[in-house]
């Protein structure tokens, strides 16, 4: 096994950034190293990685906007307005959970592609 080196641990952490391709380049691993299961593996979960609404700038706009259009006419509009913030919340609630399962089984099949060197 390679030893980490301090820069290295913290790139570690920053693992769900980046695909295992990049990290085994920073790491300096060689490919014949690894265990090719566990690399296709984590290139998997890679390839599943959840695309977040509130990165998507078009969705983001429009709620935004939709909420703006709400609070001009709140005096009228107040339980469209309430709905409006709910439906906003369980989106962003659901990304959250939907990102960190993905993450949690991205992390042990990365440890699995590393701890298995």
């Amino acid at each position: 096994m390679y030893p980490l080196k301090k820069g290295d641990a913290d790139l570690l952490r920053k693992y769900d950034e980046l695909p295992p391709e990049d990290l085994m380049k920073i790491l300096q691993l060689e490919r014949a190293a690894i265990n090719r299961d566990e690399l296709s593996r984590a290139e998997w979960f890679w390839n599943r990685r959840p695309e977040l609404m509130i990165e998507n700038r078009p969705f983001l706009c429009c709620y935004i906007l939709g909420l703006f259009c709400l609070l001009y006419l709140a005096s009228t509009a107040v339980p469209t307005c309430l709905v409006w913030m709910v439906a906003g919340m369980s989106c962003a609630v659901v990304d959250y959970i939907r990102f960190v399962r993905w993450r949690n089984e991205y992390k042990s099949s990365i440890k699995r592609v590393f701890i298995n060197l």
